[in-house]
């Protein structure tokens, strides 16, 4: 009897340990769920901002060709919207810097990397007083984000494997990147919490009929993976017909009937 009475007694508290167990255990599952819902959200929320950067980027170029079609000069055509044309050949990987260097806004962004061209993405789309950075809006319709405009002339290549800018004033490239969110200029805080997309293609203006364009391209009807964007030959108006394919329309604002390809 004194036997089994001392061992009872060495199995007190057993329960209150054996609870202490499953609370710390059911404390870790909880936590470790609650950290896994909170990193997929943060992912969800990343690819959502990454994505609606990509949207404002497309939205960027698609603007460009509005702008660049409206800010066209019948004579000078874009070239008062270009950097200034160095004429002096350079070899790759020794490229010089502007002419005539801006410390305007983000003019010549990332100029400081690149090797082969030495403007970065070249000067800000600057069109009737109107500089295309950090726009949040365009035509008075809200963007969820904003996109900036770049442009810069086409580089050339000589007999001697060395670059120059070309002196076309019909043909550049124009930079449109995209950001969101978007809460102000950015700053280097704001700038580490945004997604960015960069989107870069170039355009020829146009100034022959449509017809003459289709004789001498002859391309198919659209350039997209189905044919059906971007169709080299049509003039730049509103509507289904037209390259932008409605987009005045939905921003509100006249074009012109010159061609942008």
């Amino acid at each position: 009897m004194r036997e089994g009475r001392r061992g009872g007694r060495g199995e007190g508290g057993f329960a209150l340990v054996l609870a202490i167990l499953s609370l710390m255990l059911l404390t870790f599952l909880g936590l470790t769920l609650a950290t896994t819902t909170s990193t997929e959200l943060q992912i969800a929320t990343n690819y959502r901002w990454s994505q609606q950067a990509l949207y404002n980027a497309e939205a960027g170029l698609e603007a460009a060709r509005v702008i660049l079609a409206n800010g066209a000069s019948p004579t000078g055509m874009w070239s008062g919207l270009l950097p200034e044309q160095r004429t002096t050949p350079w070899l790759d990987g020794a490229a010089p810097g502007p002419t005539t260097p801006s410390t305007t806004g983000r003019d010549y962004y990332r100029s400081d990397c690149d090797k082969r061209g030495g403007v970065g993405f070249g000067l800000v789309l600057a069109v009737d007083g109107v500089r295309y950075e950090d726009q949040s809006a365009f035509e008075g319709e809200t963007l969820n984000g904003a996109f900036t405009l770049w442009v810069r002339r086409t580089l050339a290549v000589n007999n001697n494997g060395e670059y120059l800018d070309s002196d076309r004033g019909d043909t550049l490239i124009v930079v449109s990147e995209g950001v969101a969110p978007y809460t102000g200029t950015a700053t280097a805080f704001t700038a580490a919490r945004q997604a960015r997309r960069i989107l870069e293609t170039q355009l020829t203006l146009g100034l022959t009929p449509a017809a003459e364009n289709c004789e001498v391209q002859e391309g198919q009807e659209g350039l997209g993976a189905t044919g059906d964007n971007f169709n080299p030959c049509a003039p730049l108006v509103t509507g289904a017909g037209g390259v932008v394919r409605g987009l005045a329309g939905a921003f509100g604002t006249a074009v012109s009937n010159r061609s942008v390809e």
